[in-house]
């Protein structure tokens, strides 16, 4: 018996790709626990393909930011008998609260619990972990200063690392959940499949498998490894296995992608742009619908990213998986992906969280193509 009856369910949904992904073995407990709810989401567009053609959700609800009264009016007029907000804004609390919804679950955190009627606490950070964080500015304050370019940024957080997946399963537990699978899951709807064969289908030189490059990261520059590096990584792929690459991105990352393709089809590599498809240069400088970006992802040899949304989808799908960590801390987005490689070196400091590298990104800069090519050799076998 769930601690909270309820026959009509919404759920806010995270903000960003990778969180939402996580979020789904929370959308599969929930769905266990009220098997004949009706259980709705609210999603950014960003996160909508994550629910597409799963079962566990059957009302899906697009909110437009620039239209926030008309997300107020849905969630006041759905007749909701509880509502759980999965994002930590204190925005999150405050629709549900707004909207009269009864019950209201969330974390208690950004002063929001009082919108709330229940609520979990997350674990703060210990000392020890909040003197490593002013060691790291520290270091940063240093290394600025050899560098002429002096800084002084704010680092950490004052919460606990705690993989995204355990936080939000963690809101299942409390509503009375056992069991709990980890695992992640997506499903790919007719339409995206279509849309991926589509894409496919512009491919020069056809070959029957490809590496998928995701060179761009919406957190920010800091997270992003160095194009000529993806480029050296990329030219050796093509020569050593014959493969394609799909350089996946959103139309603003074109540029980058433009770039690795220009670093790897030099003289002295021999290699033709045509073994590249970037996929922001389809649909007329449109790129694809995140939905055929999954399908693309699961039929993939190998995926090579930055810690980046679609990561998580590689995850789901159990595709070999590169990941690049430089400025982040990898325990918040920890996936249990076996087939996964994570790549990082350690740097006075790092992890640091911050958007921009402040100084020399020594943390990704210090990933050489040598690293990240014996990675990929351990995984293609």
């Amino acid at each position: 018996m769930p601690k909270i009856p309820a026959a009509r369910i919404v759920l806010l949904m995270p903000t960003w790709l990778g969180d939402a992904v996580m979020a789904t073995p929370f959308l599969r407990a929930l769905a266990t626990l009220y098997p004949h709810a009706h259980i709705a989401a609210v999603a950014r567009p960003l996160a909508a393909p994550v629910l597409a053609g799963l079962s566990y959700v059957q009302e899906v609800y697009l909110a437009d930011r620039h239209n926030p009264a008309a997300t107020a009016r849905y969630l006041r007029t759905g007749r909701f008998d509880m509502g759980i907000a999965l994002p930590n804004a204190f925005r999150a609390a405050w629709s549900l609260f707004r909207a009269r919804i009864p019950q209201r679950l969330g974390y208690a955190r950004d002063w929001r619990a009082p919108l709330l009627t229940h609520t979990l606490t997350p674990q703060r950070r210990a000392l020890d972990q909040r003197s490593a964080d002013l060691a790291k500015r520290l270091a940063i304050r240093q290394i600025s200063r050899e560098l002429g370019r002096p800084q002084n940024p704010r680092i950490g957080s004052p919460y606990q690392p705690t993989p995204a997946i355990d936080y939000y399963l963690a809101l299942a537990e409390y509503l009375g959940a056992h069991e709990l699978s980890k695992h992640m899951e997506l499903a790919i709807t007719d339409e995206e499949r279509a849309q991926a064969a589509a894409a496919l289908a512009t491919l020069a030189i056809p070959s029957p498998t490809w590496v998928t490059l995701i060179p761009g990261a919406n957190f920010g520059s800091s997270k992003c490894y160095p194009p000529e590096h993806f480029a050296a990584v990329a030219t050796t792929l093509i020569q050593k296995y014959g493969t394609s690459i799909l350089l996946a991105g959103s139309p603003a990352e074109a540029p980058i992608l433009q770039a690795i393709i220009e670093h790897a089809t030099t003289k002295a590599t021999g290699v033709s742009p045509q073994h590249f498809l970037s996929l922001p240069a389809l649909n007329h400088g449109q790129g694809i619908p995140l939905g055929a970006l999954k399908e693309l992802i699961r039929r993939s040899k190998l995926v090579l990213c930055n810690d980046t949304g679609p990561r998580h989808f590689a995850a789901a799908f159990n595709v070999p998986t590169i990941t690049l960590f430089g400025p982040t801390d990898p325990r918040w987005a920890e996936t249990l992906h076996p087939n996964e490689r994570i790549l990082r070196v350690n740097v006075p400091c790092g992890p640091c969280q911050l958007k921009k590298c402040p100084i020399d990104h020594r943390c990704l800069r210090g990933l050489t193509p040598e690293m990240v090519l014996a990675a990929a050799a351990e995984l293609l076998g």
